[in-house]
């Protein structure tokens, strides 16, 4: 008897996973589905690749298969933040299903609006969804949630870095109040989190590993950069010297994406690049030829840093530095799935070293330095540092600090009879404004804003 046996799941669905060659469930699939199964509300801590997926999916099929209910509309709702993890969680609904008459229908923007109304109105068993699409349904009355029975929230602190807190709210208020919750998250640190775990009831809470601890199976790297013309040679200098087979490759802005794509591409990789402005059906077909081995290189934003299952990708490199520790460890952790090994290389220049630290502190540890064959930076980082890594200032002694004090100080007008201070230096990126003194910044001075 396989230990998935053991979890007393309907025949149909033992069926399905013998045929997919699973027979060892993972920690997340043991421990809640067995909770699931009791129909308690279930609150669960696990990152990506842990198998969380399939540890929703098999007690919600195996409670439909159960208990039928021929005459009712959606019984079960799947929400998602990302259009990439609607489709992933699509695909693993259908290899578990497969041996089953349960079917579901996917809500999702960037397609056409009309095609899933048709969809709505066949009624799905299961739905799953998005908050931003699934919310202009209900606006509209395409669908109703009156008989929905498991209301599931995957990567729930993605949702809510996505702004999509009073959507999850909305959707939560239009469900029926007698309803299992499960609620899936990489993290319970976000500051909206209290606000969406109140959907749930008493619920059982499951932490199944430390996201922050977790990935020591992935070789973690700093490369230093002086610039971006520097980085750009970087990029192309590592994926030759590890030899890989399938790289990633985040970027921060869509423009630096699509520049970083190019640039590769005119050399002999097959590289593909996504970002939030492409239409969807370009983006699955390039994701499609990613995972087939017809693209070595693929360049994204952080709109693929969740919801990417990817098997054997052999290396994620960090053009620009993660916004967040959080961030930091969706996009490495597209490599080193399922117990596999993985490398990660975060290239950091001058602006980026602040941010690097701290997530090093957040993650706390330390990321090895590696230095690429002929391209060493000139930049080594911060020219004093403590013990303790932070950069210290020359010491200044207290003539020279009254010197400097008594040069800034106020000056008095003796035209006007003003209090005036000498202007500010201009900074890197800004112009003065003659008129009012005020500070403005040059046109292109920022990064585009994130995904």
């Amino acid at each position: 008897m396989s230990n998935f046996e053991a979890l007393a799941l309907h025949p149909q669905l033992l069926k399905s996973i013998e045929s997919l060659g699973f027979t060892e469930p993972t920690e997340v699939q043991a421990r809640a589905v067995p909770v699931a199964m009791e129909g308690k509300d279930l609150l669960v801590t696990a990152k990506t690749g842990s198998g969380k997926t399939a540890a929703f999916l098999l007690p919600v099929l195996h409670r439909l298969l159960n208990v039928a209910a021929p005459n009712s509309g959606t019984r079960a709702l799947v929400l998602v933040p990302t259009r990439e993890l609607a489709l992933q969680t699509q695909k693993m609904f259908q290899a578990l299903a497969r041996f089953t008459q349960i079917r579901c229908g996917v809500v999702i923007g960037g397609e056409p609006y009309k095609y899933q109304v048709a969809t709505l109105r066949r009624n799905p068993e299961v739905l799953i969804a998005t908050p931003g699409r699934l919310v202009e349904h209900l606006e509209k009355r395409s669908l109703d949630f009156n008989d929905l029975e498991v209301l599931i929230m995957d990567e729930a602190d993605r949702m809510l870095d996505m702004g999509f807190a009073d959507d999850m709210q909305k959707i939560a208020g239009a469900a029926r109040t007698d309803r299992q919750n499960l609620l899936f998250s990489a993290t319970l640190k976000h500051k909206g989190m209290n606000q969406i775990l109140g959907i749930l009831e008493t619920p059982v809470s499951l932490q199944i590993d430390d996201f922050q601890q977790d990935h020591s199976n992935i070789h973690q790297q700093i490369v230093l950069a002086d610039d971006m013309a520097h980085k750009y040679r970087l990029v192309s200098g590592l994926i030759a010297e590890e030899q890989v087979q399938k790289s990633i490759v985040f970027c921060r802005t869509r423009v630096q994406c699509e520049e970083v794509g190019k640039n590769l591409a005119r050399g002999e990789l097959r590289v593909g690049f996504i970002h939030g402005e492409i239409p969807q059906s370009e983006r699955k077909q390039v994701l499609n030829r990613f995972r087939d081995n017809k693209l070595q290189v693929l360049v994204a934003t952080d709109v693929a840093a969740r919801g990417l299952d990817i098997a054997d990708v052999d290396l994620v490199i960090n053009f620009t530095v993660a916004h967040s520790g959080d961030e930091h460890v969706h996009r490495v952790g597209r490599t080193g799935r399922a117990g596999k090994t993985g490398k990660a290389v975060t290239l950091v220049d001058s602006f980026e070293w602040n941010k690097m630290t701290s997530i090093e502190r957040y993650l706390k540890i330390r990321f090895e330095h590696r230095v690429v064959a002929g391209m060493k930076a000139a930049y080594q980082g911060p020219k004093q540092l403590k013990k303790s890594g932070k950069a210290v200032g020359k010491k200044v002694k207290p003539a020279q600090r009254d010197q400097k004090r008594g040069q800034a100080k106020k000056r008095v007008n003796k035209d006007k009879g003003k209090r005036t201070t000498t202007a500010p230096a201009k900074k890197f990126g800004q112009v003065q404004d003659q008129r009012f003194g005020a500070m403005k910044r040059r046109p292109g001075s920022e990064d585009d804003a994130a995904e």
